[in-house]
């Protein structure tokens, strides 16, 4: 499971520096699916709850 959570946070990290890099290049809206980090966000909650 802890190679599963690390991979998880690895993939948010790299989504969140994304949007990152396109706020700074003047974009308004996000290049990342919301519904995409919900869904890692809650995989990630289910993994540290089991």
């Amino acid at each position: 499971m802890n190679i599963a959570l690390r991979k998880l946070a690895l993939l948010e990290k790299s989504l969140g520096e994304r949007e990152e890099m396109a706020k700074l290049g003047g974009y308004v809206t996000s290049p990342v699916d919301v519904e995409l980090r919900t869904k890692i966000t809650k995989l990630m909650e289910q993994i540290k709850i089991n």
